[in-house]
């Protein structure tokens, strides 16, 4: 019966567009869970684009709510409260810092059994501001969950929070069959490097960029595909071009299909300094692509170093170079890891398990 659903509200930050990572991890979460054993639910504070274009199969409401600690926030959060206790709402799930902030204070408000606070970053771009807020923020919740346990044991030590209140769920993607459009094994041999990131300083992009010029000189046939859009566009392009790169690398922009483009690539690249649990890994594991990936959070837990790809250091160019050099002239091998990372993906980090570990998670938080 309906009235024995689980009642769950997710309070996020912004919205948007609803195509960044934990957005669209949001939406997939909300669109996949049972609806004969939860009843979702989801309020944006602000950035409601996508939530007025009506794509939503749950109730959602926008609050547009764009400044903190003014006579707007106050009534806003007694009036979420309010709407929480009409609901019926039995956990609230919160996202980004004013998630944190308003969803976290109105759970409390309205006696929530159980309010969980989401990290899916390592923190490394939080201001003095955020910290603040933050520490605020944090009275509130009963449980932190993450995505992987780097950034659990990262925001921990961060934001001063015992270890032992953090959970993990692992992002999860969705599989394709063997041979099908979007694995590798699906299309002939290719000696294509792709990165799929937006083009933001802490993606690093011009570490794949300094590692292709030593790259064409042991394999000239050799391209790269960089997928992905974002303010460092038009310096990295510049840089392609002082080293000579500018007929070996494409820059293809954004696409709502990556997984198009994997199937005729040999390599999948991620050059992060910073990264919470990379989706871009999981779809290269997926389409059955050995995975080349600094040393940082959840790379770690992702891939393993010498069976699905290789770990570098990160900004180590020198090193990416030599790595892509050995998997573009040793098939056998590559196809070995890549073969591997897709093993690894089917039984850790697929749609499937992502969408049971959370129904499991919202069970137990309810005993």
């Amino acid at each position: 019966m309906a009235s024995d659903r689980i009642r769950i509200m997710f309070v996020i930050g912004s919205m948007g567009h609803g195509r960044a990572g934990t957005e669209r991890n949001l939406l997939t979460i909300i669109e996949h869970l049972d609806r004969t054993r939860f009843e979702p639910f989801l309020v944006s504070l602000q950035g409601c684009e996508y939530i007025q274009q009506g794509r939503f199969i749950c109730d959602t409401a926008c609050l547009h709510l764009y400044r903190m600690f003014t006579p707007a926030m106050w009534r806003k959060r007694k009036q979420l409260a309010q709407r929480m206790r009409e609901l019926g709402i039995d956990i609230v799930q919160t996202f980004f810092v004013e998630g944190h902030l308003v969803g976290g204070a109105a759970a409390r408000m309205a006696g929530v059994k159980a309010v969980v606070s989401s990290r899916r970053n390592l923190g490394y771009s939080y201001t003095l501001k955020e910290r603040l807020l933050l520490k605020l923020a944090n009275r509130y919740p009963h449980r932190w969950l993450a995505n992987s346990q780097a950034v659990a044991d990262t925001i921990s030590r961060l934001e001063a929070i015992d270890r032992s209140s953090f959970d993990v769920i692992y992002n999860g993607v969705e599989i394709p069959a063997p041979g099908t459009a979007g694995t590798a094994e699906a299309v002939k041999p290719s000696q294509t490097v792709i990165m799929v990131a937006n083009l933001r300083p802490v993606k690093a992009v011009d570490t794949l960029i300094r590692a292709a010029a030593v790259v064409v000189k042991s394999v000239p046939n050799v391209r790269f595909a960089i997928v992905g859009d974002g303010p460092q566009r038009a310096s990295l392009l510049k840089l392609a071009a002082e080293l000579s790169l500018a007929e070996q690398i494409d820059f293809l922009g954004s696409t709502s299909d990556v997984r198009a483009t994997l199937r005729s690539t040999a390599v999948g690249v991620l050059t992060s300094t910073s990264e919470g649990f990379s989706n871009a890994i999981l779809e290269y594991m997926c389409a059955g692509l050995p995975v080349v990936a600094a040393e940082v959070g959840g790379n770690r837990e992702a891939v393993l170093d010498g069976k699905t790809g290789f770990l570098i250091a990160p900004g180590d160019h020198d090193a990416l170079a030599a790595k892509l050099i050995y998997l573009l002239t040793s098939p056998d091998e590559s196809l070995r890891l890549g073969r591997a990372g897709r093993v690894r993906a089917e039984a850790k980090f697929s749609l499937a398990a992502m969408i049971l570990n959370f129904q499991e998670y919202f069970v137990r938080l309810m005993k």
